[in-house]
């Protein structure tokens, strides 16, 4: 009976590979008994019977790329034999789809400037722009896909499969419509050191079934001159971006619908190829979804938009960037927080309403204590400063309030004391709340005041304050300014004698200027002191005035 050519060239290739097995006769085994050395010759013979059907020649693969090697592909798929397909040195044309049977695809790997010793698959043409292989098993690695043209890109799939538990390792795909086609979800799929060049996209994951990707890990791999690099049409959750190259691209470098609890870092991306710039690196389709991610070393140049450390935050990344050399936190719907070497700054877009700053301290519920918050300084000297961003076009004076909070027993609402500096007068002016036993709101006036203590010296503390501030009178002192150049707006004033037997007798005020006194504009006062027995005026050794301005 005539054997078939598939049967001759296995036979041919299991004698060439008898022939390269190493002499059993050494001088170490000599003394080996016959049936160790038969043995011995019979693991031998099963190990390279193994290895030899493994190898896709095996099975009358043609590595000239004249024939089409799909049948052979097939047929060692369908080998029960068989747990992964090696595919030697060669160029191999691909005319139908091969389903792999979750067989791993494994080459010799891949030269750096030789193409002779690289396993090259490529689409014949029965194959049109259908799927060259689909089915594959948990390890691809050590291969090369490329159209096989000396112009133009194919349309077609080089690999369909699974997304659960994969390694496509050390792989290049060149000049064909889709590299890797994942049609449900990834989950522990892990894609390194691959290459895509001229590529339609690299990685196409359609999520058909409405779940999430989880856990994929893109690290180390190189997209050159493709329009797309890795899609998700819906959504990724705790996906993992490291050291890859997004170079001259037309599209999208990464894109999902919603990307959450991801992880970017020291990857690259540079120039576009005539497609829109400035382009976001990182993109969602779905409004502001790219949140509770981690940045760190990713740079962006020649028409790339780095959305991890970009000042406006709206559609930017949501999560933590350690990128440009600050710390950046925020929600990405026009929100965050930037810690710089020198500053913590809350930041908002132009559209976001104003949120507050919230700086909190702990609290035990072991001890039932509230840590303190404390402001430190480096030096026995340092002042806690309040300014205003000169951006604001208030030459950086502050004039906000210091609110403190307070609640009634047994009523929801929420009061504040309201501190300011008051604006042109001396001290700070504040408001205090109170609800009565009727729940009506009461308010009085609170603040720091202003103090003096006048000696007949004329050195008290706090007179240097007043432009003249000396007896003009029998019992009477004046603290005042020149005409124009100060306005005392209805000051609070309380005086307080320090002598026995003088007590205080008034305040006469003076007016700042003509009918003044309708608005209670005073320019200064003068104070008045008589003897408490025979009440005649009388100037005591020293007394003490607090001075408040409401307003």
């Amino acid at each position: 009976m005539s054997l078939s050519t598939d049967d001759r060239n296995r036979r041919r290739f299991m004698r060439r590979a008898l022939a390269l097995l190493p002499v059993a006769g050494m001088a170490g085994t000599l003394t080996v008994s016959g049936q160790a050395r038969a043995s011995e010759s019979r693991e031998r013979s099963d190990a390279l019977d193994m290895t030899a059907r493994n190898n896709i020649l095996y099975w009358g693969a043609d590595p000239s790329g004249q024939r089409d090697s799909a049948p052979a592909f097939i047929r060692a798929a369908r080998s029960s034999i068989v747990n992964s397909l090696y595919v030697p040195p060669g160029r191999y044309a691909i005319g139908q789809t091969v389903d792999l049977k979750g067989k791993n695809l494994i080459g010799p790997g891949r030269q750096r400037f030789r193409n002779e010793g690289n396993a090259l698959l490529m689409p014949f043409h029965s194959l049109g722009e259908g799927v060259m292989f689909t089915g594959h098993g948990p390890v691809v690695r050590d291969l090369n896909f490329a159209s096989g043209r000396k112009k133009g890109r194919w349309n077609g799939t080089y690999i369909e499969g699974p997304g659960y538990n994969t390694v496509i390792e050390n792989v290049h795909f060149a000049s064909g419509g889709f590299g890797i086609h994942v049609r449900g979800i990834m989950v522990n799929y892990n894609l390194l050191r691959c290459t895509f060049i001229g590529m339609g996209v690299g990685v196409q994951v359609d999520d058909e079934k409405g779940n999430n990707s989880t856990t994929a890990r893109f690290v180390g791999n190189e997209f050159n001159y493709s329009d797309n690099g890795i899609i998700f049409e819906k959504n990724v959750y705790g996906a993992t971006f490291q050291d890859n190259i997004f170079e001259a691209m037309k599209g999208d470098a990464i894109r999902a619908r919603l990307i959450y609890r991801s992880s970017f870092i020291g990857n690259w991306w540079e120039g576009r190829n005539k497609g829109k710039a400035p382009w976001p690196c990182v993109r969602t389709t779905e409004s502001q979804q790219f949140m509770n991610c981690f940045a760190s070393s990713n740079t962006c140049v020649y028409g790339w938009t780095n959305v991890f450390k970009d000042d406006s935050h709206s559609g930017g990344m949501g999560g933590v960037s350690l990128d440009g050399g600050e710390v950046l936190v925020r929600n990405s719907t026009g929100n965050a927080l930037r810690l710089s070497p020198s500053s913590i700054r809350a930041e908002a877009d132009a559209w976001k309403e104003a949120t507050p700053l919230v700086i909190q301290s702990s609290h035990s519920d072991k001890t039932r204590q509230t840590n303190p918050i404390v402001f430190r300084h480096s030096g026995p000297e340092g002042d806690v400063v309040f300014d205003t961003d000169r951006d604001t076009k208030n030459k950086g004076v502050w004039d906000g309030a210091l609110r403190f909070a307070s609640q009634i027993d047994g009523d929801d609402r929420l009061l504040y004391d309201d501190y300011r500096v008051n604006r042109g007068r001396p001290g700070v002016i504040g408001e205090t709340s109170l609800i009565d036993k009727k729940g009506t709101v009461r308010h009085a006036l609170t603040g720091i005041s202003q103090f003096v203590k006048w000696r007949k010296s004329g050195d008290g503390p706090g007179c240097d304050f007043f432009s003249r501030c000396e007896a003009v009178d029998k019992g009477q002192v004046e603290f005042s300014f020149p005409d124009g150049e100060v306005e005392l707006r209805d000051p609070i004033i309380t005086v307080t004698v320090e002598d026995a037997g003088i007590v205080h007798d008034g305040i006469e005020y003076l007016a700042a200027y003509s009918g003044s006194s309708k608005y209670q504009a005073w320019k200064g006062f003068r104070v008045r002191f008589v003897e408490r027995k025979s009440g005649q005026p009388t100037l005591p050794e020293s007394f003490s005035l607090s001075i408040f301005h409401p307003r």
